[in-house]
């Protein structure tokens, strides 16, 4: 077996991240990656594992590799074991979609060498699935793995192999140890684990669920579509205290929401008409037939009663003309509907005073509905 030792010499990323709880931290983590001669752990092998940890009194981290050198028992043992002991003081283990490849595979690994498995006590925290939460916000990419992440946050990635072809590289190695083709099997774990850490400030995509932003700027836009009609829209402006390192859109059923480094950005279309805003106690109305409205029975009790009569959920109303936004998520905003039953729902334009606590509330349902876009 080989061991690669490399120490950062840059600072690596702060783990205080929305992902990981926070007794999460340098010293009681490792993030691994594995490289293995198949994918099932009944057939194949594991050839390569790699860490990135801090060892106890370090003050730098360091990224390590244990490489066997050929397929035999002897060396893919050494490789566990050696993997055993550097997990032996940690609480967590750190990694991209482990949960369904790399830490079933290991296990198996353990066992068929009848060796103890590091894994079993330590807590398992996926990137893979801390990403797959804010989902809504990848839509663009083709797919969702690492590499891809990679792109999207444009980590420099050196190394230009997949794992299949890195396989073939290991089987020429096996035969020649050839230090090129050592070199590219190293570079490519590194890669991975290092790429791995570019992801880690995606984690701030939380600060939209937590509500960790603030009103920023709001202004109507006007624009002529291709048919020369003229059309207004709103853009609101938001500001978060930490920026997302790659830009993002998502589109809206009526408009998009767009992140530009600590900014988010909501543009929605502005309608016109006539709508209805449903009273909620509609036992303490009377509808008015006459009226198309509902009024207090305060009110409606010095009425006719011949022009009267109870209202119902779906009668006790008051219509609404004017300029209105669609209105996602159910803010804590007075909404209209054209229907008691309609889904679509509407807020009045411009917002009541104070006019940026109601933005924030009309842009918190937007972002509750991408983020939950069944609820």
């Amino acid at each position: 077996m080989i061991t690669n030792t490399i120490t950062f010499c840059q600072l690596l990323p702060s783990l205080d991240c929305c992902f990981f709880p926070e007794d999460l931290t340098w010293e009681s983590s490792v993030f691994f990656d594995i490289e293995t001669t198949g994918l099932s752990p009944r057939t194949s092998r594991v050839y390569l594992i790699g860490a990135i940890y801090l060892p106890r009194g370090a003050s730098s981290p360091i990224l390590v590799q244990y490489l066997a050198e050929d397929s035999s028992d002897d060396e893919e043992a050494a490789v566990l074991q050696a993997f055993y002991n550097l997990l032996a003081d940690r609480r967590y283990a750190v990694h991209f979609n482990g949960t369904s490849f790399d830490v079933p595979y290991l296990i198996h690994r353990y066992e068929h060498h009848r060796l103890p498995s590091p894994l079993a006590s330590l807590v398992q925290e996926d990137l893979y699935r801390h990403l797959k939460h804010f989902k809504p916000f990848f839509c663009q990419m083709g797919n969702h793995r690492q590499k891809s992440f990679e792109n999207l946050v444009s980590y420099p990635r050196k190394d230009l192999l997949s794992g299949k072809e890195l396989i073939k590289i290991y089987q020429i190695y096996e035969k020649s140890r050839e230090p090129a083709a050592r070199d590219a099997i190293f570079l490519h774990n590194e890669d991975d684990l290092k790429g791995m850490l570019s992801l880690l400030p995606l984690s701030r995509l939380s600060q939209l669920e937590t509500g960790a932003y603030q009103f920023k700027a709001m202004e109507e836009v006007e624009e002529t579509d291709y048919q020369g009609t003229v059309r207004h829209s709103l853009l609101l402006t938001l500001q978060m205290p930490q920026e997302i390192p790659a830009q993002l859109s998502v589109p809206l059923a009526q408009g998009y929401l767009m992140i530009q480094k600590d900014l988010i950005k909501i543009k929605t279309p502005i309608f016109e008409g006539t709508l209805k805003y449903f009273y909620p106690d509609y036992k303490n109305y009377y509808y008015l037939p006459y009226e198309d409205e509902a009024v207090h029975k305060s009110v409606g009790i010095y009425t006719d009663p011949s022009r009267r009569q109870k209202a119902s959920a779906a009668t006790c109303y008051r219509k609404i003309s004017g300029r209105f936004l669609f209105a996602p998520g159910n803010p804590a905003l007075p909404l209209c509907r054209q229907e008691y039953k309609a889904q679509e729902a509407f807020t009045p334009y411009p917002f009541q005073e104070p006019v940026p606590e109601n933005a924030l509330a009309y842009a918190k349902g937007i972002l509750q509905k991408v983020m939950n876009p069944k609820a």
